[in-house]
């Protein structure tokens, strides 16, 4: 018994780290100072797999929701 549910609790927190990193965050999420940007700080713990000075057209050094956006499209493709 006590087996099962360490074995469940494992399969659990396997899935749930999983989860986690194959889905980048979305923009609201990703902002986490909600200054309706993204900066590299922002960027790095988001989770997706982009280079941001690409993403970054108008090259200001932070993601606008409609460059974040773009980045997310890309990784649906």
């Amino acid at each position: 018994m006590k087996m099962t549910k360490m074995t469940l609790a494992a399969a659990a927190a396997l899935f749930a780290t999983s989860v986690a990193v194959a889905a980048p965050m979305k923009f609201v999420k990703a902002d986490a100072n909600g200054d309706g940007a993204v900066d590299a700080a922002e960027f790095a713990a988001s989770g997706m797999k982009k280079d941001m000075a690409k993403l970054d057209k108008d090259g200001d050094g932070k993601l606008s929701k409609k460059e974040y956006s773009a980045g997310m499209d890309e990784d649906c493709e």
